[in-house]
């Protein structure tokens, strides 16, 4: 992101080179004047300023590598302010932001002081150099009284030629050699960056040309740095080809992610061959979601399929969750898919790969985000059917997934220790992990289709199995090619698609049942008659059973199967979710950025006065603008003392009265006209002018630098301070702009503007001042050239102003779309759209440059309206001269040396003056952030409960309702929840029915709008933030790793012991990762985790709610990508079911799964306790929500669900306080 401030400087560049051509040029006319030959080496740069130059170039280079560092960091904490909010670790995350600031500053400094006394040079350059002449003609014409060089005609030519040399050497010089060691500097990290090996080289996969869908692997080997102990991937051999679906499966950090990135070539291989496919779509396992319409989100450069797109819709289950949504489809989602839960983004990643055309499909995991019930329809409907025609690789941990699997692979320790078909895995004995075991038993029925004998006929099941999903392989690929085929009518026709199914297996020896579908809703509007997706009939629906006499009998009617998706095109034309309306040329919203608001009008003085009270005293303020006074007065008695001077010698001339004579300015010992006593009064003024002139700097540039880093501290504060909504309504790139651009203006150009601006404004009041003083007729034109700029300046600023905040705001989009592209990178590279992301971000820097280029167009009509203004200044000047006649060398030679300073000078003080209120923009931007509003006030805090609360953990919820601020849907509904001390408690539901909401409010990221939150008896709403979230663990959904050490993950506070780390992580089997990482605790951890696979994400973030010890431990589906969900929470005391933000069921899951069994179990206790602990199969007998959803997982794994509810209802029959 520093590329923000890298990529001006090939602007700067460019226009450093026309100042040195013009520096060069100035001296070669000054040289035609004799005299000035003798202070060329005084005057001309020398060589010690290269040393300077070289010195400030070495610290500004260091300084930008630190703000790499930085921006990354506040990279790390926009991404995982969830994680930093719920740990509180605000304080953290600040310090380390601001030790790498200070660290910033420090260089910063270093070269700020070399900068400090070049710009010093720029008042006393001049003074020094024409002290140092008038005491070199003085000692060299000692025999004179009044050497001829003394003249005014002679010393004042000379001042004036020195005056063009100050504007060309000692002015612009400098910042040429300073732009162009900055754009060096730039050059070699840009260089840097271009120069990073690129994807493509010889460790690359083979891509074939022809439409084979294939992946073939000849003894790979892989790895993602090379300083790693263990080899990611070893020897990795297979061939997968056709329309099959392999399930990759294996313990967690086995190489699973790792293999699918081998194979899209994101991770090099050192050895080996990869052939495959060129057509290719990728699924990682967290969602990849862009700002833009969830429309948008799913196309992704393709074209609007109306017919195509309900079908994706259905396949994916979107279209129950677009009826939720105000605007369908077309609802907004911000970057990271703010605003979506982390279902639903699963969904809508899904929903972009179906879509799709791609041949080959790699999954890592897309069902770990979803609950069982959405899991089970994608699985049938989306892998299973709509993709039935592409060859799918599926990261998996359902192990129940096994049966319907074409083939199976298992990976151990990056090895491939099986690879091939189910029946083959049972016989070989084999656990998903890759070991043997005595049996390998995983359920067979996943609410598919079942046996009505057994499992001897497997293998006939798996033929039968295979040929349906060919010929409705054949049916969709059919329906891609061509709509219009017989295959699309055929669709249309749910008796004809039934007759299709059973074709070919009527001879079957056995039957084949569609059994514990999932309960789906039609995509209808309820108040419209029109609707996208039409169901079918329940008498066109139904499925027959296949029997052994090849009759048929009707069975319980299906409102949802894989083979009842169809399309009514005219319906779906009119729903407002599935608007077929003209669709952008690029489908991605091209309006600004939400959130970024425009300002108008000149900067506030509020902003000018915040900007001042941050250095936290105005004495230090003051002491500076006393500096500038000092140095002005000192300034201006050089010339009119030199003037003087030069007056006395022209006078004595000129009446030809010897200075031993002329007595009338003696005074004790000193004759105030001799020139001895003028010189030393002239080194005298010299000195105090280096004196304050440096010190004035110096102080300056403290304070500024001082200022910077403060209100970068306050911005990092406030934005840790403030509520989780200010991350999920603003882009990433956005921030960053403040914290990059914004503060690299405030760093640098801010500072040297507003020190340039008060320097020239200094000289033109004091140039003014000497200019009226040696005649008073010239106060007119500068009175009018103070008008003429002052209008000029009001127009260019109306303008140039906007111009600056268009600017800014312009380039927002552009940080935003590297950042959101980087995040996505290898979504976009195994689809191959890179010419679409790139022609994106080529529209956004257009849109930029177009802002960027008007601020150089009103920069160049201000400039040229301000070089005439000076122009007629100085024909005034000379025309007053002229009418007047005043012919007095040394007032003409002092007027005219001022007037032509003050063309440069003036122009220069306004040009100045536009920069400072411009780049005063930032410091608005800057100090908008420092405002934000925090999560609560002190007074709403009152309550300081006992240091050991909460001593039991009792959760109280009563009528708690909450709504986030951005909608008028409540989240929460009068939920009310009494979770007793002690307990386990599961939430389950469906995506977006609210759970993350619940965790939301329990640590106040968003507080509740009615009723409240009790623990131990307390109301949370009365304790101070940090408190309460210290004693609540969490396990968020998205696994977060920040960029450092794997104990600054673990442990960011420093309290735990490197022991009770090692404790925590072996608890978790763990301390083997961090072992093979290298270093043990210290080994670094990348950026995002990205050396980590996601389930040991998942893992250290377990580690480190077992290292915090509370007594509250919240786990927001923490084992996603570990193991299947429901597994972990059956066995709770408490099973709560949400649905649409409210509790529509809560209990012991035995009572819910079967409620007489359990009130017989609780009877039965104390009568027979070995009758209690039976193993036998256990039907569920419930019709409640939790009852359906353990449905779905088919009879076996219901089964199995309900035995373990039981033995945990049993277990806890001693414990009553815990059964609800």
């Amino acid at each position: 992101m520093e590329a923000t401030n890298d990529l001006r400087s090939p602007y700067d560049k460019a226009n450093s080179f026309s100042k040195m051509f013009f520096v060069l040029l100035n001296p070669l006319f000054a040289h035609s004047h004799p005299k000035t030959l003798t202070s060329d080496d005084v005057y001309v740069c020398p060589e010690s300023e290269k040393a300077d130059w070289n010195t400030e170039k070495l610290a500004r280079f260091k300084a930008a590598d630190v703000t790499d560092q930085r921006i990354r960091i506040l990279l790390d904490i926009i991404a995982g302010i969830r994680v930093i909010k719920f740990h509180v670790w605000e304080n953290v995350f600040t310090k380390l932001v601001h030790s790498l600031r200070s660290k910033e500053i420090k260089l910063f400094m270093n070269g700020r002081c070399f900068q400090a006394f070049r710009l010093s040079q720029l008042i006393y350059q001049i003074k020094f150099t024409v002290m140092v002449l008038v005491v070199g003609i003085l000692l060299l014409h000692k025999e004179a009284d009044d050497p001829e060089a003394l003249k005014s005609y002679q010393l004042f030519t000379l001042m004036n030629l020195f005056t063009s040399l100050f504007i060309s050497v000692i002015l612009s010089m400098p910042q040429a050699i300073e732009q162009i060691n900055i754009a060096h500097i730039v050059d070699k990290r840009i260089s840097r960056f271009l120069l990073l090996p690129e994807v493509g080289n010889d460790h690359y996969p083979e891509v074939n040309n022809s439409n084979e869908q294939v992946v073939e692997l000849t003894n790979v080997c892989s790895q993602w740095q090379n300083n790693l102990k263990q080899i990611t991937l070893n020897s990795i051999n297979f061939k997968a080809c056709g329309r099959e679906l392999i399930g990759i499966i294996g313990s967690v950090g086995s190489g699973k992610s790792s293999l699918l990135q081998t194979i899209l070539g994101e991770l090099p291989f050192s050895s080996g061959n990869i052939y495959r496919s060129p057509s290719v779509a990728y699924l990682p396992q967290a969602a990849w979601i862009f700002p833009g319409t969830i429309r948008q989100n799913i196309l992704c450069n393709l074209p609007f399929e109306s017919d195509r797109y309900a079908f994706v819709l259905k396949a994916t289950s979107l279209d129950v969750d677009l009826l939720r949504f105000p605007e369908g489809d077309k609802t907004y989602v911000g970057e990271r898919g703010s605003g979506l839960s982390g279902g639903q983004k699963a969904l809508i990643a899904l929903a972009r790969t179906a879509y799709s055309r791609q041949e080959v499909l790699l999954l890592d995991d897309p069902l770990a985000a979803v609950d069982a019930r959405v899991s089970n329809h994608l699985f049938q409907k989306c892998i299973c059917g709509f993709l039935s025609d592409r060859l799918r690789f599926r990261v998996t941990h359902q192990h129940q997934l096994l049966p319907y699997m074409d083939r199976i692979l298992i990976l151990k320790e990056g090895e491939i220790t099986f690879f091939g078909t189910y029946s083959e895995l049972q016989t070989m004995k084999l656990q998903a992990d890759g070991s043997f075991c005595n049996s390998f038993d995983h359920s067979n029925d996943y609410g598919i289709f079942r046996l009505s004998d057994g499992d001897n006929n497997e293998k006939e099941t798996n033929i039968i199995f295979n040929g349906l999903r060919r010929q409705l392989s054949e049916t969709f690929a059919s329906f891609r090619s061509d709509k219009r085929s017989s295959y699309y009518s055929t669709l249309q026709s749910p008796r004809q698609l039934e007759d299709l199914v059973t074709d070919g297996m009527i001879f079957s020896s056995f039957s084949l049942v569609r059994e514990h579908c999932i309960d789906d809703y039609s995509f209808v509007n309820e108040k419209s008659v029109q609707g996208s997706l039409i169901l079918p009939s329940e008498k066109n629906s139904s499925i027959r059973t296949i029997t052994t006499t090849g009759s048929y009998e009707s069975i319980q009617t299906i409102k949802s199967s894989v083979f009842d998706i169809y399309v009514v095109g005219e319906a779906e034309r009119n729903n407002k979710t599935i608007d077929n309306g003209n669709i952008p040329e690029h489908h991605l919203s091209k309006e600004p950025i939400p959130g970024e608001n425009l300002r108008h009008g000149k900067v506030g003085w509020k902003y000018y006065l915040v900007f001042g009270r941050i250095t936290g005293s105005f004495r230090y303020l003051i002491i500076t603008l006393l500096m500038f006074v000092f140095t002005t007065v000192v300034y201006a008695t050089f010339d009119l003392w030199i003037a003087r001077w030069i007056r006395i010698v022209d006078n004595r001339n000129e009446t030809n009265s010897p200075l031993a004579n002329d007595s009338s300015h003696v005074i004790g010992t000193w004759n105030w006209d001799d020139n001895y006593v003028n010189m030393y009064i002239i080194i005298i003024l010299t000195i105090l002018l280096v004196f304050f002139s440096t010190a004035r700097t110096l102080l300056f540039f403290k304070q500024m630098t001082c200022v910077a880093e403060r209100l970068h501290e306050l911005m990092v504060k406030a934005c840790l301070s403030t509520r989780i909504l200010f991350f999920e309504s603003n882009l990433s790139g956005k921030i960053l702009n403040r914290f990059s651009k914004d503060i690299g203006i405030i760093d640098d150009l801010l500072p040297t503007n507003t020190f340039e601006f008060l320097q020239c404004l200094s000289l033109v009041v004091t140039f003014c001042a000497v200019t009226v003083i040696s005649s008073y007729w010239a106060i007119f034109p500068a009175i009018i050239l103070s008008i003429l700029f002052w209008v000029i300046r009001g127009r260019y600023m109306c303008l140039s102003r906007e111009l600056r905040r268009l600017e800014a705001i312009a380039r927002t989009p552009v940080l935003s779309w590297i950042n959101i592209t980087l995040q996505g990178l290898p979504c976009i590279r195994a689809s191959g759209d890179q010419s679409f992301h790139l022609n994106k971000f080529y529209d956004v820097v257009n849109s930029h440059t177009d802002v960027f280029y008007m601020n150089l167009a009103a920069a160049l009509w201000f400039g040229i309206r301000l070089d005439l203004s000076c122009v007629i200044f100085i024909t005034c000047v000379s025309a007053i001269c002229l009418i007047l006649g005043i012919y007095s060398g040394a007032n003409v030679g002092l007027m005219f040396t001022y007037s032509s300073s003050l063309i440069g000078l003036f122009q220069w003080c306004v040009r100045q003056s536009t920069e400072v209120e411009n780049q005063m923009v930032s410091v608005e931007r800057a100090i908008e952030y420092v405002e934000l509003e925090p999560e609560t006030t002190d007074a709403q805090e009152t309550l300081q409960p006992d240091s050991d609360w909460p001593s039991r953990g009792h959760i109280q919820f009563k009528d708690f309702g909450l709504r986030y601020a951005s909608s008028d849907t409540w989240a929460l509904k009068n939920i009310n929840l009494d979770i007793r001390p002690g307990c386990k408690v599961g939430i389950v539901g469906r995506t977006g029915a609210g759970k993350s909401s619940i965790i939301s409010a329990l640590f106040r990221l968003v507080e509740g709008e009615q009723g409240c939150i009790l623990i131990d008896g307390v109301d949370i709403k009365r304790l101070q933030l940090d408190y309460l979230r210290k004693r609540i663990a969490v396990i968020s959904q998205d696994p977060i790793m920040f960029t450092g050490t794997v104990r600054m993950n673990m442990d960011p506070l420093g309290e735990k012991t490197d022991e009770a780390i090692w404790k925590a992580l072996e608890s978790i089997q763990l301390d083997k990762t961090v072992k093979n990482l290298g270093n043990g605790l210290d080994s670094l951890i990348n950026e995002g985790g990205s050396n980590l696979s996601i389930g040991q994400r998942q893992l250290f973030a377990l580690s480190r709610a077992i290292l915090s010890g509370s007594r509250i431990l919240v786990v927001d589906e923490a084992t996603s990508n570990v193991d299947p969900r429901l597994h972990t929470v059956i066995d709770n005391e408490i099973v709560v079911v949400m649905e649409s933000g409210e509790v529509i069921e809560s209990g012991q899951p035995h009572v819910l799964l079967n409620p007489d069994l359990a009130e017989t179990d609780k009877k039965n206790y104390n009568v027979d306790e070995n009758h209690l602990s039976t193993t036998d199969d256990i039907q569920i007998s419930g019709n409640g929500p939790l009852a359906k959803l353990v449905k779905q997982y088919g009879d076996n794994e219901s089964r199995n669900l309900a035995q373990i509810a039981r033995q945990s209802f049993i277990e806890m029959l001693g414990n009553e306080g815990a059964i609800l």
